[in-house]
C-alpha cells in the first residue's frame, strides 16, 4: 500500500510541476510582450535606447534586440 501511495503522490507531483511550468511560461510571455510594447512605444516617442533601457530596467543590448 505504501508503494502505491508513493506512486500516486509522485504522479500528482509531476502533473503539478507540469502545470506550474506551463503557467510560468505563459506569464513570462505576457511580461515579454508588455515589455516589448513599452520599448516600441518609447522608441516611437523619440526616447533614446539608453534611456529606454533605464526606464524599463533592462540592458541596452536587450533594447536593441527588441528594436531590430
Amino acid at each position: 500500500m505504501c508503494d502505491a501511495l508513493k506512486e500516486l503522490l509522485s504522479d500528482e507531483l509531476q502533473e503539478a510541476n507540469a502545470r506550474g511550468k506551463s503557467e510560468g511560461r505563459s506569464e513570462g510571455r505576457s511580461e515579454g510582450i508588455t515589455l516589448a510594447k513599452q520599448v516600441f512605444k518609447l522608441s516611437a516617442q523619440g526616447v533614446q535606447p539608453a534611456a529606454i533601457a533605464e526606464k524599463c530596467g533592462i540592458s541596452l543590448d536587450q533594447v536593441m534586440e527588441i528594436l531590430e
